[in-house]
């Protein structure tokens, strides 16, 4: 009879707490919340990193001064030469660039380089979208992540430009190169946005399909190098204009 008590009072105890998949679940949003803190931490961590590069490199050009306590340069006409001023700031951010990029172990799959109209970031398309496609890959992620350090420690407008080869392409969802060009830099300037909060209006997201490449067509290497996405700092800079909200989007400065 003892016995028989005990066991009844044992399964009382055991029907009283709670169920074994709540504990399940309960652990899987743990480690959700987790992923998610490590992931907002990485973002901070590229930020302050390449601004560490940046008045590193700041120090080295002008002696401590840095780029935005200098006045904002006058809109040029068109046409304009850039001031010498204007020039130096370019080449101080180019060289950070390149050095936060060899420090990360980005330099192997970014090539940037200075042209006119700012610096310019190239990536093979092969790094972010898999074949006839625009979505990011999921291992592409973490280096566009490292990307936005960049462009949020800067004050520059933005420009997103796909480009692909010379092998047309006739789907449903993209009926030439020119489709799937301007989609896959959609998909970027939105990682950057919705992923990353950088304000939209320092975007503009443009395709060329396959008009404009940078290696000749006929070989596998040439297209391979054709086939890619470039994020342009231009020179124009957004606090010339005016704008205040250029590190987040509209929703976070409420």
């Amino acid at each position: 009879m003892i016995m028989r008590k005990r066991r009844q009072m044992a399964k009382q105890e055991q029907s009283g707490g709670a169920p074994e998949w709540m504990i399940t679940y309960s652990d899987m949003v743990t480690l959700l919340l987790a992923f998610f803190i490590l992931l907002y931490a990485y973002s901070v961590l590229d930020v302050q990193r390449f601004q560490q590069v940046l008045t590193s490199i700041q120090s080295s050009f002008l002696g401590g001064e840095g780029i935005l306590d200098r006045q904002p340069l006058p809109e040029e006409d068109e046409g304009a030469v850039p001031e010498p001023g204007q020039i130096e700031q370019i080449v101080i951010t180019y060289e950070a660039v390149r050095q936060y990029l060899r420090e990360e172990g980005m330099d192997g799959y970014i090539r940037p380089r200075i042209e006119e109209r700012g610096i310019v970031l190239e990536i093979e398309d092969r790094i972010l979208f898999d074949s006839g496609r625009a979505e990011i890959r999921e291992d592409a992620r973490q280096l566009l992540a490292k990307v936005s350090g960049i462009l949020k420690s800067v004050p520059n407008q933005i420009i997103v430009e796909g480009h692909t080869d010379n092998v047309p392409i006739k789907t449903a969802r993209y009926p030439s190169n020119w489709e799937l060009s301007v989609d896959r830099a959609v998909h970027v300037v939105r990682y950057f946005i919705e992923t990353q909060h950088i304000a939209p209006e320092r975007f503009i997201a443009t395709g060329y399909g396959e008009y404009q490449p940078v290696a000749p067509n006929d070989t596998a290497a040439g297209r391979a190098r054709n086939r890619r996405v470039n994020i342009v700092i231009s020179e124009v800079n957004l606090l010339d204009k005016g704008a205040d909200e250029l590190g987040s989007t509209g929703e976070e400065s409420k």
